[in-house]
């Protein structure tokens, strides 16, 4: 547990007072923005490419994202802290308690962080530990304790909540709050990436929040700094084929289409269908985990089959509460 016993403050630091709590929890999560975390020029782009995005955003110049892309977006982020809550609770304390020691023995210079403010304008690396849920990060700093204070009170950029696919996209650090972090270690250096790197490489992954290796990144990292970590949240998905994942989608459309015919509300009947997780082992090796539900929010973001307000409705009926980040939504 933290070292600290006053209630307005942790490692020494005073409470962050916000609306997005002390702690992490699932009310406050994914809180939409239309602010995207990098705009990218239309004039270095195809215009293939362009279009294909386009349904992200409401505005010709892609500045401000879409009411499409807020619910779908938010979909996923819930259901991957819902994953990744369910993934922490298998695993073992012990093992989680050696997996962390390894990181420490790596690196004899860690020390055990009490007041923060000792860190107040050191470089070097440090590990946060969550033991609420079994994770520790590692990272590194110019300013040790301004980074930390810095994880406390931002939040991650809203369209990189879900880093790949919900299902094995690792749980954002940022969106842990200031009493998440229930012990912290240390280490001075003026070269943080080479002790960031040493420690990342016997960090055990099943209980690690890093997306990316550690160190400093050359040529080929810079090149795959776009290929995420993942781990799998959902080893008990049930088996299935292209076949199947072909016949579930033809399922959707038909359902959609039916109930347009006959002009029925498809919304209950999609809301309706079965929520299990498939996998189907891709050519590559590589485990691809889909449900109806996927389905049903790629019929809405990439086909235009349901309209946003149907999705909002879907979302309704799975128990889901839709915010808005501006009250008059558009």
């Amino acid at each position: 547990m933290s070292p600290t016993h006053a209630t307005d403050s942790h490692f020494g630091e005073p409470l962050i007072r916000s609306r997005l709590g002390t702690r992490l929890t699932r009310a406050l999560y994914g809180y939409p923005s239309r602010s995207p975390k990098q705009r990218w020029r239309r004039d270095r782009m195809s215009e293939s490419l362009w279009e294909s995005t386009a349904w992200s955003y409401r505005d010709e110049e892609h500045r401000e994202l879409s009411d499409a892309f807020l619910l779908w977006n938010r979909d996923r982020a819930l259901r991957n802290l819902d994953l990744s809550l369910a993934h922490f609770q298998t695993l073992d304390v012990e093992e989680f308690e050696h997996a962390l020691d390894a990181v420490r023995a790596k690196a004899k210079s860690l020390k055990s962080v009490e007041d923060l403010s000792v860190w107040k304008g050191v470089e070097g690396v440090y590990v946060t530990v969550f033991d609420g849920y079994k994770q520790f990060y590692v990272g590194k700093a110019n300013d040790i304790s301004a980074r930390i204070r810095q994880h406390w009170s931002g939040r991650k950029p809203f369209d990189r909540l879900v880093f790949g696919d919900p299902y094995g996209s690792v749980l954002p650090v940022d969106e842990l709050r200031q009493l998440d972090t229930t012990r912290m270690f240390a280490a001075r250096s003026r070269n943080p990436f080479g002790i960031e790197e040493r420690l990342e490489r016997v960090a055990d992954q099943r209980f690690t929040l890093n997306r990316m290796a550690g160190g400093r990144a050359g040529p080929l990292e810079l090149m795959l700094l776009g290929v995420p970590r993942s781990r799998a949240h959902h080893p008990g998905a049930t088996s299935s084929t292209q076949a199947d994942l072909v016949a579930a989608w033809g399922r959707v459309e038909s359902l959609v289409a039916e109930s347009r015919s006959s002009g029925a509300d498809p919304v209950p009947l999609l809301a309706a269908l079965d929520k299990d997780v498939r996998a189907r082992r891709r050519d590559d090796g590589s485990t691809r985990f889909w449900s109806l539900r996927d389905l049903v929010a790629d019929a809405f973001a990439f086909d235009g089959l349901i309209s946003a307000a149907e999705f909002e409705a879907f979302l309704g009926l799975m128990g889901e509460n839709v915010v808005w980040p501006d009250p008059s939504r558009r």
